[in-house]
């Protein structure tokens, strides 16, 4: 029998939330459970209680990463975006694209779902450190509101927005056109549909 490589505690986190990752993009959040994750990387399922505690925490912990990689990619957006070599529509593209490939709405539901609500901590932290890292001292613009707006479109679409798109009878593209005007819009200062 092959002797395992041992491995330190970080590459061992890193390990089995790249195994985490794979089965959240191939199967869905309900997969990612210790035993899965164990039997992918080649641990024992008490390897994978020792890093992480529970799955609850393996969650947090996955979210964590994705939020962070997400909320990185988002600023970079917006920093090419005031350069002007991005619209606001490429922000917004961007965002919805990374929230339907990294799966971060079937990730929020599951975890609001299963009311493990502490896991979510990672992606509001990451929410506003974006909110924090483009902000500039002197913009007075509601950036937390359009970000609001963005983030919600972004997860409500990531989660049924092509059936809803479809039942509605309108193109796929459909959200992300309104996201976009609600953002412009919400950044000039001026009223969108419901705001008094």
């Amino acid at each position: 029998m092959p002797v395992r490589k041992r491995l330190s505690p970080q590459e061992s986190r890193a390990q089995a939330l790249s195994a985490a990752r794979d089965l959240l993009r191939e199967e869905g959040v309900q997969a990612i459970t210790l035993k899965a994750v164990a039997g992918r990387i080649g641990r024992t399922h008490a390897n994978l209680l020792h890093h992480f505690g529970s799955v609850a925490d393996l969650h947090r912990a996955l979210a964590d990463q994705i939020a962070h990689e997400v909320a990185t990619q988002i600023t970079s957006s917006i920093g090419q975006m005031r350069r002007g070599e991005k619209r606001m529509r490429d922000v917004v593209e961007g965002m919805f694209d990374a929230f339907i490939e990294q799966r971060v709405g079937e990730l929020i539901a599951w975890v609001v779902l299963t009311r493990q609500r502490e896991s979510l901590a990672p992606i509001m932290d990451a929410i506003a450190e974006v909110i924090r890292d483009i902000r500039s001292p002197d913009d007075a613009r509601p950036l937390d509101q359009a970000t609001l707006g963005l983030v919600l479109f972004a997860i409500g679409d990531s989660l049924a927005g092509v059936e809803v798109a479809e039942a509605c009878g309108l193109p796929r593209s459909a959200a992300r056109d309104m996201a976009t005007e609600q953002v412009l819009a919400v950044l000039a200062g001026k009223k969108v549909v419901g705001q008094a």
